[in-house]
């Protein structure tokens, strides 16, 4: 068997010349390749280091926008290296590169930041892309007419309820409404509620165990008292906060569905809390899980199903 050597150069033309495969020291081919293989090695792993701290740092930066969308809304370098438990001079870079992104601003004369209006604008991106924002929009202007207060439209993000809508009117003499982008606690809001109602008695029980908050002496805090609540508003269809986060107000929540009948949304109503709310309970909670149900069926839910949905609820919590 023969082999082609390179050609050979001879007065101005090509010349070829042939050689026995015997000859071409194949052993060293493998021995390159692994020699190639431990040279790259150093820079894989190099590269590999690289991108985690660039990750880290992004997931960083995220981490004081955060701090940024809670209050007091505005934070020193020295508020937010305490907070995320890091170096001041990591904090200040951290947010040099948030400044230069658009997305933080220093507060003229001091030395805090806080959010821009392109941090508001990427954040409304989910706002502006949400079915059930739309879905619920109308309904809950209409809502809003007809009760003594304020409508608002929550979904469940992170183990808390996240207020996506608000609407009132002034006509309603009420002041109190959820701003867009509050976060609460599940288990003292009516809201909150129904998202545990459609949970799994053992996720309910998880998220009870890990020191609920006591916010008035109304807030039910045990796991044995919240499947009690979980089975009333399986029956009613509804839920209640009775001044179980902040005092002098009352709360009624309705769920809204999806096509599969799982709890997406809740639409609630903040009223004051007053010796009429007995008489009234009836006609308002008829008004708000209306604008419930018409919320749900733009998103292709059957109300049949949503009834057969939570009469599993309730007898599987007995």
């Amino acid at each position: 068997m023969l082999s082609m050597a390179g050609p050979q150069i001879l007065q101005g033309t090509y010349r070829f010349e042939y050689v026995p495969v015997a000859h071409i020291p194949l052993v060293q081919v493998p021995t390159l390749k692994l020699r190639l293989l431990s040279m790259q090695a150093p820079s894989t792993k190099k590269a590999k280091k690289t991108r985690t701290g660039t990750m880290t740092s992004t997931l960083r930066c995220f981490k004081v926008l955060e701090l940024l969308a809670e209050e007091p809304f505005e934070l020193s370098v020295s508020d937010i290296a305490e907070r995320l438990s890091m170096p001041r001079a990591s904090a200040h870079r951290l947010c040099a590169t948030l400044v230069e992104g658009g997305f933080v601003e220093p507060v003229p004369a001091s030395k805090r930041y806080r959010l821009t209006p392109k941090s508001l604008w990427v954040g409304s991106g989910y706002l502006r892309h949400s079915a059930i924002y739309r879905a619920a929009f109308f309904p809950m202007q209409t809502l809003a007419k007809q009760i003594p207060g304020t409508a608002q439209l929550g979904i469940l993000s992170e183990d808390k309820v996240l207020f996506i809508h608000s609407v009132g009117y002034p006509e309603s003499a009420f002041d109190a409404f959820a701003d867009v982008g509050l976060k609460r606690a599940l288990h003292a809001t009516a809201s909150g509620k129904l998202f545990l109602a459609d949970m799994p008695l053992d996720e309910v029980e998880r998220l009870m165990s890990h020191g609920v908050e006591r916010y008035t002496e109304r807030t039910t805090v045990s796991f044995a008292r919240i499947k009690e609540e979980l089975i009333q508003i399986a029956a009613k269809g509804y839920a209640v906060n009775d001044e179980e986060l902040l005092p002098g107000y009352l709360v009624l929540a309705a769920p809204v569905f999806d096509s599969s009948g799982s709890t997406v949304a809740a639409i609630s109503i903040t009223m004051l809390a007053d010796h009429t709310y007995q008489e009234n309970e009836a006609p308002h909670s008829a008004l708000l899980c209306e604008a419930a149900r018409k919320t749900s069926i733009q998103l292709g839910y059957h109300p049949l199903s949503g009834i057969q949905h939570w009469k599993r609820s309730a007898s599987a919590m007995q």
